[in-house]
């Protein structure tokens, strides 16, 4: 940011200390006061450790030519930033995984497509992605059963879907449409009404 800005906040806000601190950890918002920028590096080493952790527990092996390519580091770079951003450990975790899983596969032709993934896992809550988790467990269970059509297979798990999903998550039953209706603009899950 513009020194300009934020030294202009930081006028602004001269009588809250908490406020004037926050600002201060701004890239370019002069040194911070120290017990907060320490504390503030320590929960991104914390992050950035986590992420480590399973990447180095992943199936691919970073080579040198992998970790020196213009599309490994793009996508490492982008997922880094992520994970910094992510408070949730297990969250931190499938960033970790999908970075395997892009390097390890092959599944992504472009780098746009890798982009996309982490926009739409970053924009999601933990919590949503392990209802879609539990969702995909009963698609799964329910798949090789004869059903008349689709709308009819979801019909026969459905509502121990939603009662499952609203105890393990804490969902209220009249939050758990909507709730659904939101994870919809990731593009992971879709109604199917028929």
């Amino acid at each position: 940011p513009d020194n300009t800005i934020v030294g202009s906040l930081a006028v602004r806000y001269a009588n809250q200390p908490a406020i004037r601190a926050l600002i201060k950890l701004i890239p370019g918002g002069s040194s911070a006061d120290g017990l907060l920028q320490y504390r503030a590096d320590q929960i991104k080493q914390e992050r950035l450790r986590a992420f480590f952790d399973a990447l180095a527990s992943g199936k691919v092996v970073l080579t040198e030519d992998l970790v020196r390519s213009d599309e490994f580091l793009h996508c490492f770079f982008k997922t880094t930033e992520a994970v910094t951003k992510t408070r949730r450990k297990e969250k931190i975790e499938l960033f970790a995984h999908m970075l395997s899983a892009a390097l390890n596969t092959q599944i992504f032709s472009e780098l746009d497509q890798y982009e996309e993934l982490l926009d739409a896992l970053d924009s999601m809550s933990f919590r949503e992605f392990a209802v879609l988790r539990l969702l995909r467990d009963y698609e799964v269970r329910y798949a090789e059963r004869a059903f008349e059509d689709d709308v009819a297979r979801i019909q026969a798990y459905w509502t121990d879907f939603r009662s499952g999903a609203c105890v393990m998550f804490s969902l209220e039953v009249a939050e758990f449409d909507p709730f659904m209706e939101r994870i919809q603009r990731t593009g992971f899950y879709t109604r199917n009404t028929g």
